[in-house]
């Protein structure tokens, strides 16, 4: 997370030797404090606190205030030395960086060995080793463009900001250093560069986000521009200190109720970064720049300075603030270690979750106190800094990278083998995990079918409809496969049941993009294109009609919303998409699959002798208020539900494992050799709707 996170950090870095030693700022307990609202914010929203949904953008504050304080000190040791002490700098940031975080990933990698099952072990690993290298947001940007990935979070997944922040040291100070010398040591000139990276930064952040929301949160480029906003202000210092003090104080007010506000309306399905992200960045700009402004506010810690100053600089939050970078690093581990470790599919109970939280100050004061301070304070040269830093990440890459390899091996399979069995219906679930499972636990992910791997079913960021053909392509008669990621999970019995029934199969499918259009019952920001490519298919197939549509989606349960709202919001919602369809198409909606709490496939890898603990109660595995809307929308249009539930599930439970076959690759999707297992039932279910319009 934020390398500047001590009370000690909240001054400009020791300068460099040639540089007058009057460069250092004055201590800002308004940025103190600040830092302790980012993290407050933060691990509230982690936590589960309603009134907060918005509280990661506690990120963006400190990606602000890093920016601020990096390039004030940068700038100013251009201004006064005309150059930047690069060695000096980056052991400074070694010394504030590593440590602590280095600390936090080999504690969380042990106790992930012991709390977290083996099927996991070997990606959170992974994620460890992203850490240490200081790429985990690369890392992470890659794995979102995968709709199918397990949904279970990374204990390492809140490092992507320190990556980011990372990756920003190591090009800042060289950009900054090429356009002063570019520009005859200018400074005006090198405060509109800044202006201009800040700007197409921005640009870009908008538009990725707009075309890739994961792209957009994790990448350096798109987020550069937050830094700059805090360089900016750290250039325009000197002009904000001529503001009244009455206008500076009412404007840090402003800044951090922008910020608190952001936290208060924000939820996780907003589009974020994009044009979201100003209010909090915008709100940190004023508490900093007209913080500073302000006569005596923060610049002392005079909480009765005035503006926003009087409420950070009270002892309890400057405490928070001094220990925010540790407690950023400790907490999010703590919460997710102890939730997976439990096995809980639903987030903690808000309780539990604040408790964990007050727990991780304790730990965050140990870290800061016995870890981070001491390292930071320390006197070695900035050589040798540098050096011991590179061998100690290269250690922990090393160990992190044997314990991967270890996990590797770790069994993930009984040594009892079980027969292959006939599909069935009311199947009795295998009670352990047969050494003969197919998929493999650790090939259930990538067991998507050839949709998948020939390109022919649409990702989240692309609006382009693309169809392909299987089943019976020669044939005249034509089904078409309408739907989200499940429908691609239907397709391999969809694709063996219309060769058999002589049909060529033509697939509309797109990842995380309904073919129904339930707008009140279930909506998604992180897809802004399926709209688009929703409406595009539909005049595709009214243009060109099948014989037959098939209706497949993730229609999951929803939990706390009242059945009978659910069932009218979901009716209204088919009826719209059923107009909209040619009246000369058979229309045929499957049921959905069911949903699991968690994902099966890492429950049976803890679990292995004891498959029957990961099934899911049938009760709680579908949602009949969806299948009752389903059921009465067909009613409405002469359309047809198939409902192959009774395959998946016995009359208590839905299991993990049906014979010799692992049925899901995560929460809610089909394996694909399951899938195709179930191509006979399915077969056996259309024919009969087939006959009437042969």
């Amino acid at each position: 997370m934020m390398s500047v996170d001590s009370r000690q950090a909240s001054r400009v870095d020791p300068a460099p030797p040639d540089v007058p030693t009057k460069t250092r700022r004055p201590f800002r307990a308004d940025i103190q404090g600040l830092r302790a609202v980012a993290v407050v914010l933060v691990l509230l929203e982690h936590a589960g606190l309603p009134f907060t949904p918005g509280g990661f953008i506690g990120v963006d504050v400190f990606f602000v205030i890093s920016g601020f304080l990096i390039s004030g000190h940068l700038v100013e040791s251009l201004r006064r030395a005309g150059r930047i002490d690069v060695v000096g700098f980056y052991a400074a940031r070694a010394r504030r960086i590593l440590p602590a975080a280095l600390v936090t990933i080999l504690a969380t990698a042990v106790a992930a060995f012991v709390l977290v099952s083996p099927l996991r072990l070997v990606e959170i690993l992974q994620d460890a080793v992203a850490s240490a290298l200081s790429v985990p947001n690369l890392l992470f940007a890659v794995r979102e463009t995968d709709y199918l990935a397990g949904t279970a979070p990374s204990p390492f997944q809140h490092f992507w900001s320190l990556g980011v922040e990372e990756q920003f040291y190591i090009v800042w100070p060289a950009l900054l250093l090429a356009v002063f010398l570019l520009a005859r040591r200018s400074r005006r000139v090198l405060m509109a560069a800044i202006g201009i990276v800040t700007v197409v930064s921005f640009v870009a952040c908008v538009l990725t986000t707009t075309d890739s929301q994961s792209l957009a949160f994790f990448s350096p480029h798109t987020r550069a521009w937050e830094f700059g906003v805090g360089a900016l202000i750290a250039g325009g210092a000197a002009l904000l200190t001529r503001v009244p003090a009455v206008v500076a104080r009412a404007f840090s007010w402003v800044g951090l109720a922008a910020i608190l506000l952001a936290a208060l309306i924000y939820t996780p399905d907003l589009a974020y970064p994009g044009v979201a992200a100003v209010l909090p960045v915008l709100g940190a700009a004023l508490v900093i720049g007209f913080g500073g402004a302000t006569r005596g506010a923060g610049a002392t810690g005079d909480a009765g300075a005035g503006g926003a100053a009087s409420l950070l600089a009270r002892r309890p939050v400057q405490f928070v603030g001094a220990i925010s970078y540790s407690l950023y690093l400790v907490h999010w581990p703590i919460l997710v270690l102890v939730h997976e470790h439990h096995g809980l599919g639903e987030p903690l109970p808000l309780t539990v979750g604040l408790a964990l939280v007050v727990v991780s100050v304790p730990v965050a004061w140990l870290l800061n106190r016995f870890v981070e301070t001491p390292f930071r304070t320390g006197r070695s040269s900035p050589r040798t800094v540098l050096v011991v830093a590179l061998a100690v990440i290269v250690a922990v890459v090393t160990c992190l990278s044997v314990g991967g390899a270890a996990a590797a091996r770790l069994p993930l399979t009984s040594d009892r083998v079980e027969q292959e069995t006939p599909v069935s219906e009311l199947p009795t679930g295998t009670a352990f995990v047969p050494a003969n499972v197919v998929p493999t636990l650790a090939a259930a992910v990538d067991d998507t079918g050839v949709i998948y791997t020939d390109g022919c079913q649409q990702n989240k960021s692309r609006a382009a409809v693309v169809t392909c053909s299987f089943g019976a392509v020669e044939s005249s008669r034509t089904i078409a496969l309408f739907g989200d990621s499940h429908a691609g999970r239907w397709f391999p019995a969809l694709d063996r049941a219309a060769a058999a029934l002589d049909y060529r199969l033509d697939t509309y499918t797109k990842s995380g993009c309904r073919s129904e259009d339930t707008v009140t019952a279930w909506t998604s920001t992180d897809n802004p294109s399926c709209s688009l490519w929703r409406d595009d298919a539909i005049a595709r197939l009214t243009a060109d009609p099948p014989d037959v549509i098939v209706l497949a989606n993730h229609l999951g349960p929803q939990p706390g919303r009242n059945a009978a709202v659910m069932r009218d919001d979901w009716t209204t919602g088919l009826s719209a998409v059923l107009d909209r369809l040619p009246a000369s198409s058979l229309v045929v909606m499957l049921a959905d699959s069911p949903e699991f709490p968690s994902s099966p496939v890492v429950c049976l890898s803890s679990h292995l002798d004891d498959a029957d603990g990961c099934s899911a109660p049938r009760s709680t595995a579908l949602n009949p208020a969806i299948r009752d809307a389903q059921r009465a929308a067909a009613a409405q249009h002469d359309a047809v539900v198939i409902d192959l539930t009774d395959y998946l599930c016995n009359d208590s439970t839905c299991p993990a494992v049906i014979g010799q076959t692992l049925v899901y690759s995560d929460e809610h999707h089909l394996t694909a050799t399951f899938s195709r297992i179930l191509a006979p039932a399915l077969a056996q279910r259309l024919a009969p709707y087939l006959d009437g319009i042969r």
